[in-house]
C-alpha cells in the first residue's frame, strides 16, 4: 500500500506561486483489502487498512481541486468513508468483487471489472459500476447510477422529496428502481425492468421491457413491444412507439 500526494502549482504568479490542485493518492495492491476512512482533528483523515492505522494530513477544503483518490486494484476489496468526511473522493475498485461505500463529501464511485456492490453517501455522489453484474444505490444526496455492461441492480433510495436521481442500465437486463424526489430512469439495452417511484420519467430504450409506475406524474417513452403496469390511481401521461430514447 502507498500514500502519495500530487501537488499543482499555477505560475500566474511567479512571486508567490500558488497551489491549484492537492490530491492524496491511497493505492493497494492485488489483495483483498478493506480500508475505513474517518476524519480526524487538525484538518488529517485517519485510515484504517487491513487494521492498521494511519493518520495524513490533508487541506480542509470541500473542492474539486483537494480531493482524495483511492484506487484498490486487483482483489475482492472493501472500502468505507464515513459520513464525517467531507473531501472530494474518488475510488476506483479495479478487479474483484469489491464493496465501495461514500461518505459525506461529494464522491465518484467506479466499480470497473467484477459484480460490485456500490453506494452513495450523504450528499451529490456519481457511481458506475463498469463490468460485472453490479448493485448501484443511491443516498440521500442527488445521485446518478451507470449500470454499464452487465445485468445490473440500480436503486435510486428515499429521502428528500426534492432530491433527484438519474439511472440508466446500459448494457445487459438490468432492473432499475426510482426513489423519492425527480427519477429519471433509462433502460439502455437489453429487456430491463423500469420501476417508479414518486415522479419518474421513463425511457426504456432498446430491448422488451417492463415499466410499473404508480404516480400521475409520471411520464413515459417506450417502445412497441414494452409492456406497462401501474396501481391503482396512476395515469399515462405520454407513451410513445419505437426506439425509446433515441
Amino acid at each position: 500500500m502507498t500514500f502519495s500526494r500530487e501537488i499543482t502549482w499555477s505560475a500566474a504568479y511567479p512571486d508567490k506561486p500558488k497551489i491549484v490542485a492537492n490530491q492524496l493518492l491511497v493505492e493497494t495492491g492485488n489483495d483483498a483489502d478493506t480500508i475505513r476512512v474517518r476524519s480526524w482533528p487538525g484538518d488529517k483523515l485517519q485510515f484504517i487498512v487491513n487494521g492498521q492505522s494511519y493518520v495524513v494530513d490533508i487541506p480542509p477544503q470541500q473542492s474539486f481541486n483537494n480531493s482524495l483518490l483511492i484506487k484498490t486494484n486487483g482483489g475482492d476489496d472493501s472500502v468505507i468513508i464515513d459520513d464525517d468526511v467531507k473531501h472530494y473522493v474518488l475510488i476506483e475498485g479495479g478487479d474483484g468483487n469489491d464493496t465501495l461505500q461514500a461518505g459525506g463529501g461529494v464522491t465518484s464511485l467506479s466499480g470497473q471489472r467484477g459484480n460490485d456492490t456500490l453506494r452513495l453517501g450523504s450528499n451529490f455522489g456519481y457511481a458506475e459500476g463498469n463490468e460485472g453484474n453490479d448493485r448501484l444505490y443511491g443516498g440521500t444526496g442527488n445521485s446518478v447510477l451507470i449500470g454499464d455492461e452487465g445485468d445490473d441492480v440500480l436503486e435510486a433510495g428515499f429521502s428528500d422529496a426534492h432530491k433527484w436521481n438519474k439511472l440508466e442500465g446500459g448494457d445487459g437486463n438490468d432492473t432499475l428502481m426510482a426513489g423519492s424526489g425527480d427519477n429519471y430512469l433509462h433502460g439502455g439495452n437489453g429487456d430491463d425492468r423500469l420501476w417508479g417511484y414518486d415522479r419518474t420519467h421513463f425511457f426504456t430504450g432498446e430491448g422488451n421491457d417492463r415499466i410499473l409506475h404508480n404516480s400521475s406524474q409520471d411520464s413515459i417513452v417506450a417502445g412497441a413491444n414494452d409492456q406497462f403496469d401501474r396501481t391503482q390511481g396512476s395515469t399515462f401521461t405520454e407513451v410513445k412507439p419505437g426506439n425509446a430514447g433515441q
